[in-house]
Order: C-alpha cells, then sequence, then structure tokens
C-alpha cells in the first residue's frame, strides 16, 4: 500500500471529519490504495491524521455507469469538466491523538516544506518516522465502498454541509471538541 502525505485545505475539512464526505477528488492521485497521513493546511498547518484511501475511481471513464442516476450524473460531468476526474474513496479516518504542527516536524525537518497536493512518504523517510510514531486514535468511521455511494459522489463540500447529516453531526462536534482547528 502507497503512503503519502496529503495536504488539504481546512475549510473543506469538517465533512470529511464526521464522515459525510466519502470521496476525494484530484487531479492526479495514486492509482492503488494508499495510506495517507493528513496535513490541514490554511491557518492551522497541523497533521491530525491518517485516511484509509481506496483505488481511484476515473469519472471520466466510468460516465456511462451512473446513466441510470441523473443528479449524479450530472455532478460526474461537472467534476470532469472541471478536470478532478479522480473520485477516491474514503474508507476511513482516524486522528492522532495529538496533531503535529509544521513548526514541530520543522524542529526535526529544518527546510521542511508541505507539498500543495501530496508527495509519496516513501522519497521522506525522517519525516515518515516522524508520522508513524504518532499515538492514534480509533477511527471515526469506516466505508466499505462494496458499490457507488451514488448520494454522495461528486458532490461538493458546500452541497454535503447542507445535507440533515451533516448539520446533525456539525453540532454535535460544535457543542464538543473542534480541537483540531484550533
Amino acid at each position: 500500500m502507497k503512503e503519502i502525505f496529503l495536504s488539504f485545505r481546512p475549510e473543506y475539512f469538517k465533512p470529511l471529519l464526521y464522515g459525510v464526505k466519502k470521496y476525494e477528488y484530484r487531479k492526479r492521485f495514486c492509482f492503488e490504495e494508499t495510506k495517507a497521513y493528513l496535513y490541514l493546511s490554511g491557518n492551522v498547518k497541523k497533521v491530525i491524521g491518517i485516511m484509509q484511501l481506496g483505488k481511484p475511481i476515473r469519472l471520466d471513464l466510468t460516465r456511462d455507469d451512473y446513466l441510470n442516476y441523473p443528479d449524479t450524473l450530472k455532478r460526474v460531468d461537472e467534476y470532469i469538466v472541471s478536470k478532478d476526474i479522480n473520485a477516491i474513496p474514503i474508507k476511513s479516518l482516524s486522528l492522532f491523538k495529538k496533531p503535529i504542527s509544521l513548526q514541530d516536524i520543522r524542529k526535526e525537518i529544518p527546510d521542511f516544506m508541505p507539498p500543495q497536493m501530496y508527495f509519496i512518504l516513501e522519497n521522506h523517510l525522517k519525516l515518515k518516522e516522524i508520522l508513524e510514531k504518532q499515538p492514534i486514535n480509533e477511527r471515526l468511521f469506516y466505508h466499505k465502498h462494496n458499490g457507488i455511494y451514488y448520494d454522495n459522489l461528486a458532490k461538493s463540500v458546500s452541497e454535503l454541509e447542507k445535507t440533515d447529516e451533516f448539520k446533525k453531526l456539525h453540532s454535535k462536534y460544535i457543542n464538543n471538541n473542534d480541537f483540531i482547528m484550533r
């Protein structure tokens, strides 16, 4: 299984954290199942945990599979036009007991720069060593991905945030602990 360091913008994180987002979209990605150490960029600048990702689905090559699902097909076509043609199944997310700040990584690797998208960890062994030492909480969710989640495929974050599932989970997290974003 490929291991990567994946950058993720914080404003897109909450649907992932809550397990509402079942696919990640990228123009380019690994062509196999992947273990991704998740780095929140922006004002957060922390590695917060590990995502297990399935083999990407090429939306442009599987478009005809969605013909019986007009809402899904419309969304898929929009992603194809935007060139985000890889829908990567999100299988699970586990958070570190304590996120690692960019500043802490730079104490060990002074010239470290997080990628804009991702990089393969076998080319960054010191970073891999640091990440593998981090204690992890139990995984927050597990999505089997035995088939396509048609109601979720190619949905934007803003669409996911309008769902009842998101709203319910968001109020739970806000009331309990939103420690990652601080």
